[in-house]
């Protein structure tokens, strides 16, 4: 509003000047055209107020769609509207006299639209008292992985192996091991044969996290660390307790969000890209149950640890975005 009363301030002063030149004909003459020029020029600073305005409303509209998504689990249609209209509500006073909102959802979007008018200052003075401003706003909580089940199917080789699904909590940097599959082998024979353990062995609840990891975990000699295995005459593993520095860590570490690793695991017989950190959501597919095999590095024509993930999952507003 200052800026216009500034606007309207210049043109009186020019006006003024006008009325006062007495120099006959080009007096007249240069006051009937600035009527004209200035009233387009008071127009320009209308137009400026509503861009001005819109601008503002648009900020305000992306804002109530995310703070609305962020809140979004699924389930609670009300509750994100509910957010949103509360921020809307908020920031009443920053928006145009008179301006209305209305907020939806359809699907795992969040609809928000603002209405309002931009006041004129210079053209009214040809029937156009506002200039009407609209926005619109939409996010969407992205359907993210909520459960994982692990059944091992085949598990082979002669190194010792572990598979873990790993979250980091929200406003952490503290990774957690929320399941684990393990591969313990009993003999050489038949290429490495050996026992397997899932922990829990039911459906997993990951929570809340901002990030889902897979990694697999290797020890060459066949025994988790801290232990060094010994092969008998019948191609027999056994486990013996040693704290030397050689058996105490793992030989080979692999992971889907490290590009130099995650092309290690199949997807349901496909290599994953190298150089690439994988997308969880390309590995751990919603509402369905994928074929997985990680190969150990001993060989790529025949992977060694094979499971099935079964996923289910839900909006997440830890990774509301707009849409547009």
């Amino acid at each position: 509003m200052c800026r216009s009363q500034s606007g309207t301030a210049a043109i009186m002063t020019i006006l003024k000047r006008i009325a006062d030149d007495r120099g006959g004909n080009f007096g007249m003459m240069t006051a009937l055209m600035m009527v004209p020029l200035l009233f387009a020029g008071g127009s320009v600073i209308d137009v400026s107020t509503a861009y001005t305005q819109k601008t503002n409303m648009q900020g305000i509209a992306d804002a109530a769609a995310l703070a609305g998504g962020a809140v979004y689990d699924g389930t609670n249609n009300a509750a994100a509207i509910a957010k949103a209209e509360t921020f809307l509500k908020g920031y009443k006073d920053k928006l145009p006299s008179g301006a209305t909102y209305t907020v939806t959802m359809t699907g795992q979007n969040v609809d928000v639209a603002i209405q309002g008018k931009s006041q004129n200052s210079f053209m009214q003075l040809a029937g156009l008292s506002s200039i009407d401003v609209g926005v619109t706003s939409q996010s969407i909580a992205p359907m993210m992985p909520k459960t994982v089940k692990f059944t091992p199917t085949v598990i082979q080789g002669w190194y010792w192996k572990k598979v873990t699904i790993r979250v980091v909590r929200p406003n952490s940097t503290v990774e957690e091991v929320v399941g684990t599959v393990t591969y313990q082998p009993t003999t050489h024979d038949d290429g490495g044969q050996g026992t397997k353990t899932v922990s829990p062995s039911g459906t997993i609840d990951l929570g809340k996290y901002s990030k889902l990891v897979l990694q697999m975990d290797i020890k060459n000699d066949g025994c988790n660390i801290g232990q060094k295995a010994s092969v008998d005459n019948k191609n027999k593993v056994t486990c013996n307790a040693n704290t030397t520095a050689e058996y105490s860590k793992y030989n080979l570490t692999l992971r889907t969000d490290n590009p130099d690793t995650s092309y290690y695991l199949f997807v349901e017989g496909k290599q994953l890209p190298k150089g690439v950190t994988s997308p969880l959501d390309d590995i751990l597919v919603c509402g369905k149950t994928s074929n997985h095999a990680w190969e150990d590095g001993g060989g790529w024509d025949r992977q060694d640890f094979f499971y099935t993930a079964t996923t289910t999952c839900a909006p997440d507003g830890q990774f509301v975005r707009l849409t547009k």
